[in-house]
């Protein structure tokens, strides 16, 4: 018993002890050996999430308390003058933004930075497709990807088309220097080894090729010039434009003693989905069946056509190479069901989706292949029927009456077909560059379609604008 006591005696008067010790020591607190210790062991109890400043002495829980106040808890809220600080940091940061524009979270520079590139582009376009098969292709080319970059991602900074220029003349100077000075004379006035060596060149050393499937080859992405002579993956009017403007340049650097080349393109499918790459033949031969031979203004179209293809927001028809009647229907009678109607930034509303599917890019390109129609025929159409769904119906009346106005005057492939047992005479479209061969009188029963929905479209866009000016005269 009285060892025990004794023992709990002792350890009482050990703790008074260190008590006492530790509250008559405030010289050893202040020194500057404690006071960094006592700094680094707040520091490593903060883990990271706290900054703790240093002081010494008294002022050290002071300041703790205030870094207490301005540290975020889990409601992620800001209180005191820590509010009025981060206020004032975020109005700083929109200050410095002023000059920019946002969509969706996405910074963009004013429209009035990125719209001169554009309509040089477009500009550049028209002037180089109205060559003809004279037109630089690769100008042409990169004329459609600096207007598209520019409209979609609303750049302060061009698109770098001498860029993509210097690296087609570094594939051609790189081939002449190094296969056609090994070539003789003789081989190099010989077409046909002429053309196997460009080719070798092209789609074995370069290793240019066509996407795998036809899914992959309306892709953008595969279409874009400055894209496919990068990525050296391109549907087959792109790597066609690069062919050309391979052989462009090597004739004008006196390469192509053996006479001119002509570039070929399968224009017919057929059972075999396979996109196949262009090749050339020597100019006069025959042209084997099922192919073409390509001009820069027919590869520019091409291109501006795929990309149409690619954005059109609903289902394409292939066997018509047409997405124009599901787009007048969803127009025509869209009231009545809102599939396939436009939705606000959703987009079009529909049972199956389009994976590059976007309204405002494909009334862009329709509207350049408009243009170079000069405003009227059936890309006219369908640029009316889009405009349509974009919500500028003034302008879709008056280009949709437009083209009703050139099919009644212009002279059209008519084919007389049997539909329920009468004949029945139908203005059926015949494109330049047809895929795949389809059924003549479901080709015809679909057109009747379209014209019924387009003549409900432009009697109620016609009511629409008898009923605006009414009001505006009362």
């Amino acid at each position: 018993m009285m060892t025990t006591m004794s023992m709990m005696s002792m350890m009482s008067m050990m703790g008074t002890t260190r008590r006492q010790g530790r509250a008559s020591s405030p010289a050893s607190s202040a020194s500057p050996s404690a006071s960094s210790s006592a700094m680094r062991m707040r520091a490593r109890r903060g883990g990271g999430f706290r900054v703790v400043k240093a002081a010494a002495g008294a002022d050290a829980d002071a300041e703790d308390e205030e870094e207490e106040d301005k540290f975020l808890g889990r409601t992620g809220k800001r209180t005191g003058d820590e509010a009025s600080k981060y206020a004032e940091k975020e109005a700083e940061t929109l200050r410095a933004g002023a000059g920019m524009q946002y969509e969706f979270g996405k910074p963009q520079a004013p429209q009035e930075t990125w719209e001169p590139f554009a309509r040089e582009a477009r500009v550049g376009l028209v002037r180089e497709y109205a060559k003809g098969a004279g037109a630089d292709v690769v100008a042409a080319s990169l004329h459609i990807c600096v207007e598209d970059d520019a409209y979609e991602s609303r750049t302060s900074v061009c698109l770098p088309r001498e860029a993509y220029i210097k690296r087609m003349d570094k594939l051609v100077n790189e081939f002449m220097q190094r296969d056609m000075s090994y070539m003789s004379e003789e081989d190099k006035l010989d077409g046909d080894k002429v053309i196997a060596a460009v080719e070798r060149y092209l789609f074995e050393e370069q290793q240019y090729r066509p996407p795998t499937g036809w899914r992959e080859a309306f892709s953008p992405y595969r279409t874009y010039f400055h894209n496919v002579i990068a990525q050296k993956v391109g549907i087959p009017a792109t790597l066609a434009a690069i062919y050309i403007g391979f052989l462009e340049r090597l004739k004008a650097k006196g390469g192509l003693a053996c006479g001119d080349v002509s570039v070929l393109l399968r224009v017919r499918r057929g059972a075999d989905p396979t996109p196949r790459r262009p090749w050339g033949i020597k100019a006069g031969d025959a042209v084997p069946e099922g192919s073409v031979v390509c001009t820069s203004d027919m590869v520019v179209r091409q291109q501006l056509m795929a990309l149409k293809r690619a954005f059109w927001p609903w289902e394409w028809d292939d066997s018509r190479d047409s997405g124009f009647l599901l787009a007048v229907e969803s127009a025509a009678y869209g009231k009545d069901d809102r599939m396939n109607t436009a939705a606000g930034v959703v987009g079009i509303i529909q049972p199956t989706g389009r994976p590059f599917g976007d309204l405002k890019m494909a009334t862009l390109v329709t509207e350049r292949l408009a243009e170079l129609d000069g405003g009227v025929g059936y890309e006219a159409r369908d640029m009316g029927v889009l405009l349509y769904h974009g919500g500028y119906r003034a302008d879709a009346l008056r280009t949709l009456a437009a083209f009703q106005q050139w099919k009644a005057t212009a002279r059209l492939t008519s084919t007389i077909v049997e539909i329920s047992d009468t004949n029945t005479t139908v203005a059926t479209q015949s494109p330049d560059f047809a895929w795949v061969a389809g059924d003549p009188v479901l080709a015809a029963r679909l057109a009747l379609r379209e014209d019924e929905a387009l003549a409900k479209v432009l009697v109620e866009l016609n009511r629409d604008a008898l009923e605006h000016q009414f009001a505006d005269v009362s």
